[in-house]
């Protein structure tokens, strides 16, 4: 299991805080964004998103809550991130074909990410052309939303049908970390639990030790 911390801050302001504050901690980060139309609230603008490129030693992914995606994605793929995480709410069947072979033609991969009122049924067409799958444990769009307890059995619904990269973002605590890794989850980003701490190693290492059942 691989822990990713998420920076998701409402302001410019606010980002360059915890950006600092996250990127001093591990070498892998998720920034999540947000357009205030797919989610109610706003992020950074994709134009105040920084360039990672010159962070050689760590690796970042950008989870796109927005409603148009694939602008997100191009843009952001070229500032350095290599994994973008887009909804599947967001896109209809075909364009999330397309948007996938983009993301990869590119050179990022490509995850879908799927919220906590959509059924895995929905997404299992998809399979061939993800490079993995993202599972919100909260609603999308605030830190700190309640965690929906439902996940590690949505988790273990997909797993009957796919072997591959399972995500789950949102509601990672020490208490709630273990089931969905348990589950079947490969990574798991964490967001206030980190960003919140005074310490953020840490409080990385408390959640790794809690997803190994210490």
């Amino acid at each position: 299991m691989k822990l990713i911390p998420t920076v998701l801050a409402y302001d410019k302001k606010e980002f360059t805080r915890l950006f600092k504050k996250i990127t001093s901690a591990t070498n892998d980060i998720q920034v999540d964004f947000m357009d205030g139309r797919f989610v109610d609230t706003k992020s950074i603008t994709l134009e105040q998103a920084p360039s990672v490129k010159k962070y050689k030693k760590k690796r970042f992914e950008a989870h796109i809550m927005v409603a148009e995606p694939m602008p997100w994605a191009v843009e952001l793929l070229r500032k350095g991130y290599t994994r973008i995480l887009f909804h599947y709410e967001a896109m209809d069947p075909e364009d999330i074909r397309r948007g996938c072979k983009l993301i990869r033609k590119l050179g990022g991969k490509a995850l879908l990410a799927l919220n906590p009122s959509t059924p895995v049924k929905k997404i299992l067409p998809h399979l061939d052309d993800v490079d993995g799958i993202l599972f919100l444990g909260v609603v999308p769009g605030q830190n700190g939303a309640p965690y929906v307890q439902e996940t590690p059995q949505r988790i273990k619904e997909l797993r009957k049908h796919y072997s591959g990269e399972i995500q789950v973002d949102g509601g990672m605590t020490d208490a709630t970390i273990h089931d969905v890794v348990a589950a079947g989850a490969t990574r798991v980003n964490s967001g206030s639990f980190v960003s919140n701490a005074a310490d953020p190693k840490a409080a990385i290492s408390r959640l790794q030790a809690a997803a190994r059942g210490e």
